[in-house]
């Protein structure tokens, strides 16, 4: 994995609690009164037990993706915000630094569909159709709707992978320039 990858300790925190349901699983089909002793498991029949992990495994496969959409989310606007610090560089500077300053303040509350559409030609088209299910998805877990129904499913191991395939092509396609290039973006051309 990627260190500098933002989804890393989401990831790394739902396969932590992945592990801890198979040991919970494992401890309670051998019934180690030692470990159970003070939770809900003891007295428990296999199938209540069961059915109470695997209920909080699917919750917790949900909750895993909400998390990644959401840290994903954060990490495609601060990334359109920064590179919107050098449009306020821009000519003519007046015009440019207020453009960027709307910009970076209300591109918070885009809908995030269309910031994501802003990949379009840069980003494969592919890949941001599968973030979009990813996000409808999440979307539904957050709201769970019932007059709505259920989209596909996407697991913690899928929306990983895809969003952080989408952020490295993102970070492909959008290199931050150098901070001497910054300075020189900034400095005004002498008219010869």
């Amino acid at each position: 994995m990627n260190s500098n990858n933002p989804l890393d300790p989401v990831y790394k925190a739902f396969s932590v609690a992945s592990d801890c349901f198979k040991v919970a699983t494992l401890t309670i089909q051998i019934q180690h009164e030692e470990l159970i002793r003070r939770t809900q498991f003891i007295g428990a029949t296999p199938e209540e037990a069961n059915t109470a992990l695997e209920d909080a495994a699917k919750q917790a496969a949900d909750l895993a993706i909400l998390a990644l959409f959401a840290t994903f989310e954060r990490f495609v606007i601060e990334h359109l915000q920064t590179a919107n610090r050098l449009l306020a560089a821009g000519y003519p500077q007046q015009y440019s630094t207020k453009l960027a300053e709307k910009f970076e303040s209300e591109v918070e509350y885009w809908r995030f569909v269309e910031i994501l559409n802003l990949f379009k030609g840069e980003v494969d088209s592919e890949l941001i159709g599968q973030v979009k299910q990813i996000k409808q998805y999440r979307d539904w877990i957050a709201h769970q709707n019932p007059n709505k129904p259920t989209p596909p499913q996407a697991t913690p191991e899928t929306a990983f992978d895809v969003l952080t395939r989408m952020i490295e092509q993102i970070r492909l396609t959008h290199t931050h320039p150098m901070e001497e290039d910054v300075v020189e973006a900034a400095a005004p051309v002498p008219i010869q």
